[in-house]
Formats: structure tokens, sequence, C-alpha cells
């Protein structure tokens, strides 16, 4: 792979060249990462400190004793448990209710309520509520109808709603019972009772500002609706249940003897969920189950640890395991339901949506393997099965395949991100590593049910081979910070396990060196060590890594690669490149290249890449890739509806932007009755003095000072300045590049346009089209016309008139927010931009309307997005607004 670094004020470009040895300093680099990712550091420092907790807490006991208290749990106490989360759950959708009617929506309470189960089911085991359970909202009430603001409205008022309801039970817990709380913490129960009444004073404030403050509240240039008095009591209410019945189905699945008040449990509780929940680990969990013990331990609770975790596992899969699956075998029925009356459509594209799945499927598959071969080297063999394989083969060979299967487990972990980016070295590897996984899971002690799971994985993973097309080096992607929290966790979590497992073994230094049948302490030690300088390496590599340098414009070499390239090539509005204003990202052949620009922190590249459609994916990878390493926002923008799927590929959203006229020129003639205006043009045109003309590229720069002239007084006419990136402007290098067509009257020049050609049979259109004042009315149809049959005589198959903004946009009630405030502009925006009039002039010479996208991240930063593209075309945002 290839890019271009690129010059333009305002472009957000560097000019100054690239400092290779400044970049590549190692310290900075990792500073900034650290910086950067302070948060996931926390979260992971915070949840290996919980493991360590965890692990002297539950250092006394042993699996019997969690297996016991499971064991006696009766169905009535399951039951009770299973009907408080049903009522925690239903408590929920609350959130939603208030939270939908509060952002001035009306929604079904079958689809808030959809919406609120689903979303709290996958934010409670994954964490990151507002990215998780923002999304699920997004995507359902996105669909519904409703604004992304309103979304965004409402994932805030459910974060404030779950606040209020914490705060009001933790005081609650710390009130009722304040000398066991003052014991905890070891202060006076006086100061637990100031801490509950400071906890829960912020309740009351709210409520008076609600009641007595003008609303809305205004600071400074920002302005805040509270909700009123009714709804933020309805809020206290609904989240203080929410909490209580939560914190309930743990409480009930206690060991009888935990001798704690169900509210002294309940500030417990609360205050584990917070800590938890500020972890950022997923479902908090490690953090959640210390926090458990050691609030039950210091309330004086004697009951054995081996119940309290046995209560936790069981609470852990009634709470957050089963709503999960109920919620992910919901949000699949939901889509499945909404195709039912396209039953034959959707079979049709089963086939080309089972690609765009294959990769995450097959990443989840790899990722879960991985961790189940290290889950399985961190823990003891069953003894007879470890004694049939000691007999039919040597020791070495056992010990090194507990060794293999863990290192494979790691392997298999970092491949999973390899798959999801579709790498061919990823898929192959994995395939490698899971036989491999096999294979070790047999020699070293037997573990058929490990085989027989990553034998599925496999089976599902090897035809699916040409879903993993891309040629990039496993070494071209980089770990998302979350990603790498993820393998580390994993990692991590197989080491405390291993730690408990054999927490009776006394450790020696000798360890180390015994090799013998029945020593699984040493094999899991020996494995665990090895995995975890694979892991550190891997972190190490990810931290250290140079900088990637920002990108600057195209040099004259890469000019003439992007020249050599476009001779080859049909689409005729690939020539924008050789307008100098952009950067370029080629693929490892050469032969095809991805032309973009920088504003802000916004990344847009312009159209779809200029190749196959094989190299477009891989281009479209590649530079989605980039900006995730520069921590860029990507764009794309005027893309084509075939290219779609590539986007949705790489996880982008799709804003229609309008539509492009494309003359059919088979078609296209002057005779008959539907084109006899044009035909009056032409005549009326020519019987004026008017002429048209072709100018070969080779005699364009004899007449540059003509054309400037004319230019400059166009765009005196017009009161606007130059524009750039998706369109030319003036520039005597540029339209050097091009034939040149010219209207004459009595052989003066008073109107041109650059033509831009594809290759033989491909299409042509025009760039730059500019006239002098006191030409002929007719003019523009007259040049149009011209341009139309003299493409048709030279081959061409299709003229480009090019894009009408915001044409054919729905605007009905359930199309996406964008579309309806792009169809109202395009309704009642003439006093900014004659939207209407350019389809309508450009429709008289009956094209066919073919659809242009921006496929962005979606969400609030469409907005960021179009800004930045504005302002990019336009030349910066004072230019877009002058213009």
């Amino acid at each position: 792979m290839t890019a271009s670094f690129a010059p333009s004020p305002n472009d957000g470009l560097d000019h100054d060249g690239f400092d290779l040895e400044q970049h590549r300093k190692a310290l900075p680099a990792l500073l900034e990462r650290v910086r950067d990712n302070a948060g996931l550091l926390a979260g992971t420092v915070m949840f290996a400190l919980a493991l360590f907790a965890l692990y002297h807490l539950a250092y006394d006991f042993d699996y019997d004793d969690v297996a016991a208290h499971v064991g006696a749990l009766s169905g009535t106490v399951l039951a009770a448990s299973l009907l408080l989360t049903a009522l925690s759950f239903f408590a929920l959708t609350g959130y939603d209710y208030l939270a939908i009617r509060y952002a001035g929506a009306e929604l079904p309470w079958r689809t808030t309520a959809l919406a609120a189960f689903t979303g709290y089911a996958v934010s409670n085991s994954v964490g990151f509520a507002m990215l998780s359970g923002g999304s699920i909202r997004y995507r359902i009430y996105s669909a519904a109808g409703m604004s992304a603001g309103k979304v965004a409205k409402v994932v805030a008022f459910c974060g404030l709603t779950f606040g209020f309801g914490l705060t009001a039970v933790g005081a609650f817990g710390l009130l009722a019972a304040p000398g066991t709380a003052a014991a905890m913490v070891g202060v006076p129960a006086g100061v637990v009772r100031a801490a509950a009444i400071a906890l829960i004073l912020p309740l009351p404030l709210c409520l008076a500002a609600a009641a007595l403050l003008p609303q809305p509240l205004r600071i400074g240039r920002y302005s805040l609706a509270l909700p009123s008095v009714s709804m933020m009591l309805a809020q206290i209410l609904i989240a203080t249940s929410d909490v209580a019945l939560a914190g309930a189905a743990l409480y009930v699945l206690l060991p009888a003897d935990a001798g704690v008040s169900f509210p002294v449990f309940l500030s417990i509780y609360s205050a584990a969920l917070v800590v938890g929940l500020v972890s950022h680990v997923p479902g908090g969990i490690g953090v959640f189950e210390t926090l458990i013990l050691l609030g039950l331990s210091d309330a004086g609770s004697h009951t054995a640890a081996g119940g309290v975790l046995g209560a936790l596992l069981v609470f852990r899969v009634i709470y957050y395991l089963l709503p999960l699956t109920v919620a992910g075998v919901v949000l699949a029925g939901r889509e499945v339901a909404e195709h039912r009356d396209a039953a034959v459509r959707t079979l049709r594209r089963v086939g080309s949506w089972t690609p765009r799945l294959v990769p995450p499927v097959g990443a989840a598959m790899v990722f879960a393997g991985g961790a189940v071969l290290l889950v399985s080297g961190a823990t003891p063999a069953v003894q007879d099965r470890l004694l049939m394989v000691t007999d039919l083969m040597p020791l070495p060979v056992v010990e090194a395949s507990h060794i293999l299967g863990s290192m494979a487990g790691l392997g298999l972990l970092i491949l999973a991100r390899g798959l999801l980016r579709r790498l061919d070295a990823a898929w192959l590897l994995s395939v490698v590593l899971l036989g491999a996984g096999i294979a070790a899971s047999l020699a070293k002690g037997f573990d058929y049910e490990e085989a027989v799971l990553l034998g599925v994985f496999l089976a599902v993973l090897l035809p699916c081979r040409r879903e993993f097309y891309r040629k990039a080096a496993l070494t071209d992607f980089s770990f998302t910070p979350g990603w790498l929290l993820a393998v580390t966790g994993v990692v991590a979590g197989s080491i405390w396990l291993t730690l408990f497992s054999f927490r009776y073994v006394d450790y020696a230094n000798s360890l180390w060196w015994q090799f013998a049948v029945t020593d699984d302490a040493p094999r899991s030690l020996r494995a665990g060590f090895i995995v975890v300088l694979g892991i550190v390496a891997l972190s190490l590599g990810h931290l250290l890594r140079a900088a990637p340098a920002r990108p600057h414009l195209a040099t004259q070499e890469e000019l003439e690669r992007v020249r050599a390239i476009l001779k080859d090539q049909p689409r005729s509005d690939a020539a924008i490149a050789l307008l100098g204003d952009k950067a370029f990202l080629f693929d490892d052949s050469g032969t095809a290249f991805l032309m973009y620009g920088v504003r802000g922190h916004t990344w847009i590249a312009l159209g779809d890449p200029v190749g196959t459609a094989a190299q477009q994916a891989e281009l479209i990878w590649r530079f989605r890739e980039m900006v995730d390493r520069q921590g860029g926002r990507p764009a794309f923008y005027q893309v084509t509806a075939e290219a779609l799927p590539c986007y949705l590929d790489v996880g982008m959203s799709l804003l229609k932007l309008g539509e492009e006229a494309q003359v059919d020129l088979a078609g296209f003639s002057l005779e008959g009755p539907t084109n006899k205006d044009l035909r009056y043009i032409v005549r009326r045109a020519e019987r004026d003095g008017l002429s048209f003309e072709v100018i070969p590229r080779e005699s364009v720069p004899g007449m540059i000072d003509e054309l400037a002239a004319i230019s400059n007084a166009w765009l005196n006419l017009k009161n606007v300045g130059e524009k750039r990136f998706s369109v030319g402007f003036f520039d005597p290098a540029y339209l050097a590049e091009f034939d040149l067509a010219v209207v004459r009257l009595k052989g003066r020049v008073v109107a041109f346009a650059n033509l831009w050609q594809g290759a033989e049979g491909g299409t042509a259109s025009i760039d730059l089209m500019r006239y002098l004042p006191d030409a002929s009315p007719f003019t523009m149809d007259y040049l149009f016309t011209k341009l139309l049959l003299w493409a048709k005589e030279r081959g061409y198959e299709a003229f480009s008139l090019g894009v009408a903004p915001l044409s054919g946009l729905d605007a009905r009630a359930l199309a996406p927010f964008w579309n309806r405030i792009g169809a109202m502009v395009f309704r009642r925006g003439e006093s900014f931009y004659n939207f209407r009039g350019l389809r309508q002039y450009k429709q008289k010479f009956s094209p066919n309307w073919e659809p242009r996208y921006l496929a962005c991240p979606g969400g609030l930063g469409t907005a960021r997005v179009l800004t930045d593209a504005t302002a990019l075309i336009s030349g910066g945002v004072r230019g877009a607004i002058a213009k």
C-alpha cells in the first residue's frame, strides 16, 4: 500500500513535509497513546486489582463450596429471583417511557419496551452503556421515525434516571443501617448519616429547580429544559424500584446465614454497581463480585465466601446472561419479522448478506475458541483422561501440547481482529491454529469437549475462504484500544483462574522445572507465563509503534501514476483527481487509487475508489484503517449505489446526497417530437451566429488569457468564489489536462467547458463551465446539446450532467431524519440555492437519475461530517457561508 501525502490552505493537511526522525520517536508516541487511552488503561488496572482482591477473598474455598450452594438452591428461590429480574426489567422500560415523553416524541409502548429491554440487556453485559445500549436504541427509534437528536436526549435522560435510582437506594441503605455502614468504613454513625443526607440532597434540589426556576435554564449560550416535577418524581420512583428489585434478585440467592439485612445489602449492592460501571469493565465482571464480597464481610456477615460466589454466579446467569440471550433472539426475530411481507426478496438477499455476516461471526467464533483454549490451559486436567493419554504418548508430547494449546489460544484472540478485517492471512492462520488447538486439546488430556467445539468452529470457517480476500499483511492492521483491552482481559482472567485453581499448591521456584504426569500446576504456570510474554509483546508493539504521518498533497510523480491509471478507466468523473488539491491512497499494484482530503478530524474520500470492484473494496478498508490509526473520522462523499455493500462492510451509515443525471447516448437524438425543443435551440443558436468546437488539450495553454477573462466575468456575475475538491476551479495547469469545448460567436469565445473523458465506451462529462454575461440565452443549452451529440459520435455510452443536490430524498414520516431535512431544503431552499430549478433544467435532456450517497459513521457525527465536507468544497467555513 502506498499513500500520497499532499498542499492547500485550510485543508487540514501538513504542508511542511514529513520529518521521519521526529515522527518515529517512540516516547512521544507512547505518551500520546497513554493519554488517549487513559480511561481504558484505568479500567484494565481496576479489573486487575479486582481479580487480585477476588483471588485473596476466595482463597479459603474450592469449587465444591460454589457447586454445593448452587445445587442447594431450591426451585422457589430460583423462581423468585427470575420474577424479581423480570420486574426489574419491566421497571427499566419506564426509563424509556419517560424519556420518550421528555424528548417530545410519541411512540407505542411496545416499541419503547423493546428498545429499553434489549438496550439494557446488552449494555448490562457489554458495558459502555451510552455506546452499546445507545446504538440499539438508535437502531430501533430511528426506524420508528425519531431523529438522532431526540434519541440522544432519550439516552441522556435514561442515564440521569438511573443515577437518581442509585442515589436514592444508596442513601436509603445508609440511613436505614448507619451503624453497620459505619463499622464497614471505620467512622462514627453520625458521619454516615451526614454522608447519606449529602448523597440524597441533590434530589430535592433538582425537584426545587424544576418547580421554581424558569424553563429552559440558560447557562451562557447553552440551554437545558428540566423535566417537570411530576416527571422527576416518576424518575426517582421507577429508578429506585429498578435498583431495589435487581438487588433483591441477588439477595434471595444469598446463603440463608448471610446475616445482612436487605437495606444494608442494598447499600452494598449500589456501591458495587457504581464501581463496576465506572471501571468500564464489561458487565463490571470481577469488580462487582469483589465489592459484594468485601461489603458483606465488612458488614459482619459470617457466611462462607463459596456460597456468596455461588449466588453471584447464578445471579450473573439470571440477570445478565438470560436477558442477553432473550434480547438477541428478540432482535433477530424483529429483523426477520420486518421482512415477512417480502419473503422472496429476503431469500434473494440471503446470498448478498451472508458475505457481510461471515467476518464478524467468524471473528466471534475464533475469539471464543481462543478464550476456551486459555481457560482449558489454566485449569487442572481430568486425571483419568490424562493417565489414558500418557499411556499412549510420551510425557514431553503432553507437556508441549499444553503450551501449544495456550499459544494457539492467544493467537486466535489476536487473529479474530484480522478476520473482522477480511484478511486472507488471518483466515489461513486461524484454520491452522484451530487445527492445532484441536490436536493440543486431545494430546494434553483428551479434552474432547474443547476439541469438538473448535472442530465446529473450524467446519464453519473452512467453506468461507473467499470471504477473506484482502491481501494486506497482518501487521498492516492495528488493534483498537477496546480490542486490546478485551484480549488483555481474557488473558488476565486465565491467569487469575490458574492462580485460583492451584491456590493450595505452595509456590516454589522448582515448580517451573517439574515435569510429571500429575503435575498440572507447573504445566499451567509455564503456559501462562508464555501467554503473558505474548500479550506484553503485543501491547508494547501497539503502544510503541511509530505515529502515522499526516498526509500531504500528491507529488508530480504520483500525479503521473494517476494519469496512467485514468487512461484505462471508463469513469470520466475520476479526472477530478488531476485538480491537485487532494491526497491519494494507491493499492499495492499501483493500478488503483482513492482520492481524499482532510478537514479538521474528518477525512473525506471523494467518490468510489478508481479501480476494479476488488480493488475498490480493498482501498475502502485501507482508508478506513488509515483514518482509524490517525484518530480521525472517515467519510466517503458522493459514492455510488453499486459500491454500497463495501461501505456497509466497514461500518459506515448511508445518507443520500442527491442524484446524478446520466444521459443514455445510445437513445439520444434530435430527431422526433421528444427533443423538438433542443432541435429548435440548436437551429436558433446557429442562426444567431453561435458555433461549437472542441479544442485539443495541446492548444489550451495558448487560450488561457481569453478563458481567464470569461471565468472572472462569470464569477462576478454569479457573485461567488471558486470551489474545490469535488468540482474544479480555474487553474491553467488543470485546464491544460483536458480537451476544451467552446462556443464562439462570430469567432469570439463566449463560453467554455473542460471535458472529462473516460476510456473508449465509457462516460464523458464536463467540469468547469463558464460564459460571458452578454452571451446569448441559448448558449448553455446549445453547448450541452452539441456536447451530447459529440460524445455520441465518439462512442461514449453515457454523458453525465452532474449531480442535482438533495434530489430524490424521501420526506415521509418514517424516512431518516437527514433525508427529511434535505427534502425540506430541496422544496423550500430557493433563497439559498435553486435546487429544484437545477434538477428541472437537467431533466430537459431526459437523463437517468442515479443516486449518490455519503457514507460515514452516522449518528450525531453526521452533522460534523457534512459541515467539514461543505467547508472543504468551499475553501473554509467562511467560504461555505459566503457561497
